[in-house]
């Protein structure tokens, strides 16, 4: 099995394949479009991304989406369903692109055997480190989707990818169709609000490569 960063990060190749073999750990692989899973269906498990792009959705009462967080190579899911005594929730995850997904019973994780391995206090606390990053995450995503107008939103979450990126030049992780689901709008009527807004000289595009002006700010 391929060795992903983030929460393996630290732990060297023959530890993790160690790891990988005492865990039981298990790969599948998913092809686009595909369900994933429904948050409380296998609560006990921790998915870990080892290739492609995965969607956390919510779907509405309407039919709407709503794409709650993009997870990439490395990223992980069900974590914060494994820590929870609820098992009941209407997310569900599906497959963006071709991917790989590695499977940990999060009870592997928590309960340490009676080698007492050092790597896997490592795991632990990489585990923990990912968890906090997605609170900070879901603390964006709530600013984000608070904001009142699609300009606003739009402006609060450039700003946040600009912040990432460290510059006001980046590339947008998803298309238009995808980022107006994420911000919860509808796609027409974001591309004719960005458009006004490269005619009034705040931004500029160049496909999904996205720059910021000055008063983008103001």
């Amino acid at each position: 099995m391929e060795m992903v960063q983030h929460l393996f990060q630290g732990i060297k190749k023959e530890e993790y394949e160690q790891m990988i073999r005492c865990f039981q750990a298990t790969e599948k692989h998913y092809s686009s479009g595909e369900l994933v899973c429904t948050y409380g269906e296998n609560s006990s498990l921790i998915g870990v991304v080892l290739e492609g792009t995965l969607q956390l959705l919510r779907t509405h009462a309407d039919g709407r989406q709503t794409i709650l967080e993009q997870l990439e190579k490395g990223g992980i899911f069900g974590e914060s369903l494994s820590f929870s005594p609820y098992s009941i929730s209407p997310l569900q995850i599906y497959c963006a692109e071709k991917s790989t997904v590695l499977y940990i019973d999060y009870r592997h994780l928590i309960k340490r055997c009676y080698k007492a391995c050092s790597f896997h206090s490592q795991l632990v606390n990489n585990a923990l480190q990912m968890i906090s990053q997605k609170a900070v995450q879901l603390s964006e995503r709530l600013e984000v989707l608070s904001q009142r107008t699609i300009r606003e939103k739009i402006q609060c979450y450039f700003s946040i990818l600009a912040t990432q990126a460290g510059t006001n030049h980046f590339t947008l992780p998803f298309s238009y169709s995808t980022l107006a689901d994420y911000l919860s709008v509808d796609r027409s009527a974001m591309m004719r609000e960005m458009k006004k807004m490269k005619d009034e000289g705040l931004l500029q595009t160049a496909r999904y490569e996205i720059t910021l002006r000055e008063d983008f700010y103001k």
